[in-house]
């Protein structure tokens, strides 16, 4: 399974974000949003991992969240290469900090991970050719979280879906 440690919003800033695609849609026909429930801001992407790694991440995951944060979204922008139009916002140092545990965590664990340093980004729509909307967003949007893990995507009968692994 194809596995990555997340931290998912709450539902204020979840449907928020799907306010957000859904004004942005038009301006972006030809791309695929993404679904409101897969939204979510990966602090490390690990790639395949077996059913027994995946636990044992999962299992130690408990603890990267130490409190709650907020993060601020105040910009739109796109990945060019990867075709991926999103919403982000610089880090601040609850944001770090929960990144450099759940990546020296996959250090401890001996689970290799996408090393590449993190920016911060939620993607809203994926097969985006152009993406004229970059620049700041205003008013910002308030992402608080309380909840890090790792996730797995697999599909069911409305398509790509992202599941929390273990409890």
């Amino acid at each position: 399974m194809r596995c990555f440690i997340a931290a998912w919003p709450d539902d204020a800033t979840r449907r928020r974000l799907q306010h957000l695609i859904e004004a942005l849609a038009p301006r972006v026909p030809q791309a695929r949003p993404m679904q409101p429930r897969n939204l979510h801001l990966t602090l490390a992407f690990i790639g395949p991992l077996d059913d027994a790694a995946a636990a044992l991440v999962a299992g130690a995951s408990g603890g990267l969240v130490q409190d709650a944060f907020e993060w601020s979204i105040d910009a739109l922008g796109w990945f060019a290469r990867a075709r991926v139009a999103w919403a982000g916002g610089s880090s601040n140092s609850q944001l770090d900090a929960a990144a450099a545990r759940a990546r020296a965590q996959l250090d401890e664990l001996t689970i290799p991970y996408d090393r590449k340093p993190l920016v911060p980004h939620v993607t809203l729509f994926r097969d985006a050719r152009r993406f004229d909307c970059s620049g700041p967003l205003t008013p910002p949007l308030a992402w608080r979280t309380a909840t890090i893990a790792l996730y797995a995507a697999s599909t069911d009968a409305a398509g790509p879906i992202y599941r929390k692994v273990g409890p």
